[in-house]
C-alpha cells in the first residue's frame, strides 16, 4: 500500500500525470472524431480524485463521452489501498450507464445514441419495478424480461390501480405515459407495515415548493431478476427457509441461478424520487424529465389534478453487489437545485427544516385541484461528501455532461464497507429526497442490514424488497 495519504498521493500522481492528461483530453476534444453513440468533450484537466489506470476501467475517470461508457462497471477497483475516490468514480461510471437511452426491443443501451441527449427511456427504466416481480400468488408468475417499459405494461399498471376512462387508456396505450408512480414514500405501504421501524424512519411523504408530493420507484436489474425467478423468491411462499445471497457478477461458479451465472455485473437496485414539474420547471430543461400518471395518495385514489403530468427526476440510488463488496456499493446521486429552488424557500425564515408538513391520511391535493400541505423546508444536514472526499470530481464528470441534462446531477457520495465501518462510510449518507427526515444518523448500509424475508426469518441480503413478496 502507497504510505502517502490519499489526497497528496493524488495530488503527485496528477501533476505527474498533468502532461499526458491534457495530451489525453485534447485527443478527445470536440475537435476529434465522433464515436458511435457518442460525442467528443472539451480538454479537462484530471481532478485530483482521477487516477488514470486502462486496467481497472470501473474506477477510471472517463475523459470524453463515448458508448463505451454505456456498460455499467462490473466492479470498482481500490488499487492503492481503501480510497473513496476510486468507489465515486465507480459511481459516476455506473451512473453514465445506467442513464444512457436504451434499446427497448432488448433492455440495453441503445449505443447509436449517446446520454447526451437527454432522452429517454433510460437504461434502468426498463427494468421491472418490485410491483410487477412481486405480484399475488393467483395472478401467475412475474411477465419475461425486457416486457416491462412497453406502452401495454404501463396501461396495465393503471388498470391495476384504477378503472380508466376509454380516453386515458387511449393516451397510455398510444405512449403518450411513460410511467405510472403512485408511492409517495421509498417504502411501500407492505414493507412499513411488516417492518414498522421502516416506516417511522422514513417520516412520510416529502412536499416540494408547488405543494406537491414527490413520487417514488424502485427497480432491479437483469442479474437480481433472473435471481428471484430461478429461486421463486418472487412469492412469500418460496422464501421460507431460504438464505438469501444475490448474484457477485459473471465470476461465481456455481452460479446463484440454477448452477449458472445470473448475468453480467451483479445484482443491482434503483430508488429514484421524482417531482412533478411547474410549467416554468418544464420550460426551463434542466431536469430529465418523463410523463407520468399520478394518484392522490398511495391507496390509488383519483389525482384531483391534471393527469398525465410531466415529473423530473431529483434524486437516485444505486445499489450494487459485486465481488469485491459483497454488503454492497450504495451510490446516491441528487439533482443540483434540490437543496436551493426545489425543496427549499430562501425567503421563509421561520420555516422549520426538514419537518414534514402533511398530516396522516397523506394527501396531497384537495378536490378542487389545490395543494394540501406546506412545502417542506428541506435544508442538507451533512456537506455534500464526494466534494470534500473526491475533490473535483463532481465539477469534472458534470463538464463531460455539460450541455446535456445529466449536466444538472451530481453524486452525494459512495457508501461501502471499509475501514471495518459497521454503519459503512461515509456515516452518515442521506438523499434529501428519500432520506429527508433522518439525515443525521441516515445508513444505507446500517439500515439495509436488518432487511429480512417476507416472513422475518432469514436474512435478505440487505435487500427490503423481499419484504413485498406475497
Amino acid at each position: 500500500m502507497n504510505v502517502l495519504p490519499p489526497l497528496v498521493r493524488r495530488l503527485l500522481l496528477a501533476c505527474a500525470l498533468a502532461s499526458a492528461a491534457v495530451v489525453a483530453c485534447t485527443t478527445a476534444s470536440s475537435t476529434g472524431p465522433k464515436p458511435p453513440g457518442g460525442t467528443q468533450v472539451g480538454a479537462q484537466a484530471l481532478p485530483p480524485a482521477c487516477d488514470p489506470d486502462p486496467t481497472c476501467p470501473g474506477s477510471t475517470c472517463a475523459t470524453s463521452i463515448t458508448a463505451a461508457l454505456s456498460s455499467p462497471p462490473v466492479d470498482a477497483c481500490s488499487r492503492h489501498g481503501e480510497f473513496q475516490s476510486d468507489v465515486d468514480v465507480y459511481s459516476w461510471n455506473t451512473f453514465i450507464a445506467m442513464n444512457w437511452p436504451a434499446d427497448t426491443s432488448s433492455c440495453l443501451p441503445d449505443t447509436q445514441n449517446s446520454i447526451l441527449s437527454g432522452q429517454g427511456p433510460v437504461v434502468w427504466e426498463t427494468y421491472p419495478q418490485d410491483s410487477d416481480i412481486f405480484v399475488a400468488p393467483d395472478a401467475g408468475a412475474p411477465g419475461k424480461w425486457c416486457t416491462f417499459a412497453t406502452p401495454a405494461a404501463v396501461e396495465k399498471q393503471l388498470l391495476r390501480l384504477r378503472a380508466a376512462t376509454p380516453a386515458e387508456r387511449l393516451q397510455v396505450a398510444a405512449g403518450r405515459v411513460d410511467k405510472v408512480l403512485v408511492s409517495d414514500s421509498k417504502a411501500s405501504d407492505l414493507v412499513a407495515e411488516r417492518f414498522g421501524g421502516i416506516g417511522q424512519a422514513v417520516g412520510g411523504p416529502l412536499t416540494d415548493q408547488n405543494g406537491r408530493f414527490v413520487r417514488y420507484e424502485k427497480r432491479v436489474n437483469l442479474d437480481e431478476y433472473n435471481y428471484l425467478i430461478a429461486n421463486n423468491l418472487w412469492n412469500a411462499a418460496g422464501q421460507n427457509g431460504v438464505t438469501v445471497s444475490f448474484p457477485t457478477g459473471p465470476n461465481q461458479n456455481p452460479g446463484p441461478c440454477n448452477g449458472k451465472p445470473c448475468g453480467p455485473v451483479g445484482a443491482m437496485e434503483i430508488k429514484a424520487s421524482w417531482k412533478v414539474l411547474s410549467p416554468s420547471e418544464v420550460s426551463g430543461k434542466r431536469f430529465y424529465m418523463r410523463k407520468a400518471w399520478v394518484f392522490n395518495d398511495e391507496a390509488g385514489d383519483s389525482s384531483p389534478g391534471a393527469n398525465p403530468v410531466t415529473v423530473g427526476l431529483v434524486g437516485l440510488h444505486i445499489i450494487h453487489k459485486t465481488e469485491t463488496q459483497t454488503t454492497w456499493f450504495w451510490s446516491t446521486f441528487e439533482h443540483v437545485d434540490n437543496t436551493t429552488s426545489s425543496f427549499f424557500n430562501p425567503h421563509c425564515p421561520n420555516c422549520q427544516d426538514n419537518t414534514q408538513t402533511a398530516q396522516k391520511p397523506y394527501t396531497e391535493l384537495a378536490p378542487d385541484g389545490g395543494p394540501l400541505n406546506a412545502p417542506v423546508q428541506v435544508v442538507r444536514t451533512t456537506p455534500i461528501q464526494a466534494d470534500e472526499l473526491s475533490p473535483g470530481l463532481n465539477d469534472y464528470y458534470r463538464g463531460l455532461l455539460k450541455g446535456s441534462v445529466w449536466a444538472n446531477y451530481q453524486l452525494i457520495s459512495t457508501q461501502w464497507a471499509t475501514g471495518g465501518a459497521p454503519q459503512g462510510t461515509p456515516t452518515p449518507l442521506a438523499n434529501v429526497t428519500m432520506e429527508t427526515f433522518i439525515q443525521p444518523t441516515a445508513s444505507c448500509l446500517g439500515c439495509h442490514k436488518f432487511a429480512t424475508t417476507a416472513d422475518g426469518g432469514s436474512s435478505a441480503d440487505f435487500s427490503f424488497l423481499l419484504g413485498e413478496a406475497q
